[in-house]
Formats: C-alpha cells, structure tokens, sequence
C-alpha cells in the first residue's frame, strides 16, 4: 500500500489511520514514513549524542516516523541518544506508538567508549563468571 505525499509539516498522527492522540495504538496498524533516520556513524561524545537527539526530534516533527539504531552504534550511545530523544518527544506531546524503532542484537559492545584493554574489558563483562576465575 502506498502513503499519500504530504507538502509541508506533516507528523506521523497526520497519516490516515493514524491513532487518536492519547489513545493505544496497540489494535491499529502503524503506518512507516517513506525515509527515516539512522544513528549510526558519529563520535562517542556528548555533543553527536545532542546532535543525534535534535536530529531525532526534527526527524519526528517532520513527518518521519522510523528510528534506527543498534547496540554497537557509537558505543551503545546512540541508543542511549534514541531515548533521550523518544523522551523529548513524549514532552512534546508523541506517543511511542506513533513511531518505529529498529535495533539489532547478538553484539557484544564496549559500554560508553573503547576500554583500555579490550580483552580483559569483554573477558569480565561477558565470559568471567561468578563460579569461573577470572584472568
């Protein structure tokens, strides 16, 4: 099925089918803007993850609807960037039914930035248990 072409500022409430404002999208079936917004390349820093959660909200505001992210983007900032900005916009009045999130998983990824050693960094977060010695 196609969606109409909009002109001007059209948020994703504007499409038909859309859900009410205030009410379970949860029995309604969520319509996709045609482009979205990735978060996937940029500095692990507190100024690409503002720069991401502006990017974020101005994507929503204008019609958009589709978020991607992943755990290994940016050191799983950028995820951390998708709520911060999902956050936003429920301040603004968006429900999180209005939007799509895509995420992948099965990686295994340095929390925040790059450890110093990264071996010992993945050996006790993800291998050393605590009934197995650790190095």
């Amino acid at each position: 099925m196609r969606l109409p072409k909009y002109e001007g500022n059209t948020t994703p409430r504007d499409l038909p089918g859309a859900p009410p404002r205030g009410t379970s999208a949860s029995n309604r079936a969520c319509r996709l803007s045609s482009i979205g917004i990735g978060t996937y390349l940029g500095e692990p820093d507190a100024r690409t993850d503002q720069a991401y959660v502006d990017a974020i909200v101005a994507a929503v505001e204008s019609g958009g609807n589709v978020i991607d992210s992943a755990i290994n983007y940016r050191f799983q900032r950028s995820e951390r960037s998708v709520r911060a900005a999902l956050h936003e916009l429920a301040r603004r009045g968006f429900a999180r039914e209005e939007m799509v999130i895509c995420t992948k998983g099965g990686f295994l990824t340095p929390d925040g930035d790059m450890p110093s050693d990264a071996s010992e960094y993945f050996n006790h977060e993800y291998v050393a248990t605590a009934d197995s010695p650790r190095r």
